[in-house]
């Protein structure tokens, strides 16, 4: 590494973190894990990744991906950098949303108010109009800000051919 590089992530970066809490699996076996800047170039490698696909606020940390690979003679996958998915009015951020699970705000991870996976498709959403709405938006180093009502409508289309529609008026007022 290199104090001098113009790439701070080159210059003193955080490997491994020390945490003498007992691990959930592995007790107090361990003291020293290491980070996901550090687990990743090698998992890669080592599972035969031919490409690392990046969300583009890792650019940054690229040269030490490879610098990593480098200093351990592993094999280098290529890396594709694409931009994060972004909902308008929407906080997708896991560490954030995780804070409304655990303090109880939400039921859980699919809490329809939320917007993961598991909620939208507690909501609704057909596992189609999600892979269809992701096809769709392609790779793109391009900032991406989307407003729901495209995946929403997406969903419509396939599920309005098979659901059941009533019409209902209430007796008192018939």
């Amino acid at each position: 590494m290199d104090y001098a590089s113009r790439n701070g992530c080159m210059r003193d970066p955080v490997l491994y973190r020390c945490n003498l809490l007992p691990h959930h699996r592995t007790g107090t076996k361990y003291k020293a894990y290491p980070t996901y800047d550090f687990a990743c170039p090698i998992v890669d490698s080592v599972e035969g990744i031919t490409h690392t696909l990046r969300t583009s606020e890792y650019n940054d940390r690229n040269e030490q991906f490879f610098w990593i690979l480098d200093k351990l003679k592993l094999r280098k996958p290529a890396i594709v950098d694409y931009s994060r998915l972004n909902f308008v009015y929407t906080l997708l951020s896991k560490r954030k949303l995780t804070w409304f699970v655990d303090s109880g705000r939400v039921s859980g991870w699919d809490d329809p108010r939320l917007p993961t996976v598991r909620a939208m498709l507690r909501r609704g959403l057909e596992v189609d109009a999600l892979r269809t709405f992701m096809v769709q938006q392609g790779a793109s180093r391009n900032t991406n800000l989307m407003k729901w009502d495209k995946l929403w409508n997406l969903n419509k289309k396939i599920i309005d051919p098979i659901v059941h529609r009533y019409t209902v008026v209430a007796k008192d007022n018939a």
